[in-house]
């Protein structure tokens, strides 16, 4: 019977899963909705339905059962903290996939990104993560729980941040920023006094998305808009520190160079420099001593995924980081 190796990429708005045969060859691809469990009604119920759903729909049209997975590896949004970890491994277990590893979905981008699968990857897309690997196999997850730990990054983080800024000028006469026009012409409104009136309501209604506003800052950007400019500058600069203390934490070899991803929508979308730019230059800045490789990542996270999978089989395949990215 042929065997399979299965790679999940599990996010807050969409999920990609991979199966690959155990020579290191795609099978298929799947695209699914969010499987994040804290953005999903029902929570880990949420969780456990759509994970079923996923693995029936992929399973069925490859004419394949659970048994034939020798290995899988999960990188999943909303794997922060030890008590997740154990009942979202329950969760896939009950599904039937029994040999497999589960790690917060930053990680992925390691893999994805550094052929020696050894370095630090930084998330940032609907929210914002920072994961790193050594050399030795230790790994440092920094951030992903929102505002407790005080994450600054996101699409939405950022938009919220320009609402934040657009209500300093109208009411805190901070300087004029080009996206009061921007919200203004969107809300179709035309006095500062509208603005708290319809803002909220158009938030909650999906009139808007904070998403949407965090695109809009990057456009400003690219006008020369100082206030985007700044809130940019400021999120890169949060992540970079972030960057810093995985550095401090996964005490990286003198003499070698740290291979920075930089991966997610808004580091790999982003319209306009000034946000990556603050990352590389926060960290630079505060190791002097250490040379940095910074990597946009190009291929979809979930082939860090499928990489994990097949290194944890005892079959061997040559050139197994080229071969399996070259395929996404």
């Amino acid at each position: 019977m042929k065997k399979y190796v299965l790679g999940m990429d599990g996010g807050a708005t969409k999920t990609h899963a991979a199966l690959f045969d155990i020579d290191g060859n795609k099978v298929d691809m799947l695209e699914w909705g969010p499987t994040n469990h804290e953005v999903l009604d029902g929570g880990f119920d949420g969780f456990r339905k759509e994970m079923k759903d996923l693995l029936s729909s992929l399973f069925s049209r490859n004419s394949i059962t659970a048994g034939d997975i020798v290995s899988s590896a999960f990188g999943m949004a909303g794997v922060d903290t030890r008590k997740q970890h154990k009942i979202i491994s329950g969760i896939i277990e009950n599904l039937g996939i029994k040999d497999f590893v589960l790690f917060n979905d930053a990680y992925l981008g390691v893999k994805a990104g550094c052929p020696s699968g050894v370095g630090i990857c930084v998330i940032n897309g609907s929210g914002c993560t920072i994961a790193g690997i050594n050399a030795e196999g230790k790994m440092i997850q920094i951030g992903g729980q929102g505002s407790l730990t005080r994450d600054v990054g996101g699409g939405g983080s950022i938009g919220m941040e320009a609402i934040r800024c657009v209500y300093d000028h109208l009411f805190r006469l901070e300087p004029y920023t080009i996206l009061k026009d921007m919200l203004f012409e969107k809300l179709q409104i035309s006095s500062k006094y509208d603005f708290m009136e319809v803002m909220p309501e158009a938030l909650s209604s999906g009139i808007i998305s904070a998403g949407e506003i965090g695109k809009m800052v990057f456009e400003a950007a690219n006008k020369g808009d100082e206030t985007a400019i700044s809130i940019l500058e400021f999120v890169g600069k949060s992540l970079g520190k972030s960057v810093n203390g995985a550095i401090h934490e996964l005490n990286f070899k003198d003499g070698d160079v740290i291979e920075v991803v930089l991966a997610g929508s808004v580091n790999v979308k982003g319209s306009n420099p000034s946000l990556v730019n603050a990352i590389k230059k926060e960290v630079t800045d505060k190791n002097p001593d250490k040379k940095f490789e910074f990597i946009i990542l190009q291929q979809p996270p979930v082939a860090g995924a499928v990489i994990w999978a097949l290194q944890r089989t005892e079959h061997k395949i040559d050139n197994l980081f080229e071969k399996i990215t070259s395929q996404f």
